[in-house]
């Protein structure tokens, strides 16, 4: 998942003990329209994080709470 400033310190709560890696120049932040700053990703193997699936994992973590 690729991620802009301000969406790095909320994927971090979201997701346990994830990698961080610098994202290249020019990509955009899988949850809005702003460059993304960094990868955040389990294994090296890429994942497609939607946005739909984003609502809903931030959804079942504020229930959890």
């Amino acid at each position: 998942m690729w991620v802009c400033n301000s969406h790095l310190k909320e994927v971090m709560m979201l997701l346990e003990t994830p990698h961080i890696r610098k994202a290249p120049y020019q990509i955009k932040c899988s949850l809005c329209e702003n460059h993304a700053f960094a990868k955040v990703y389990y294994t090296h193997r890429s994942f497609k994080f939607t946005k739909k699936l984003y609502s809903s994992l931030k959804q079942s973590v504020s229930q959890e709470a």
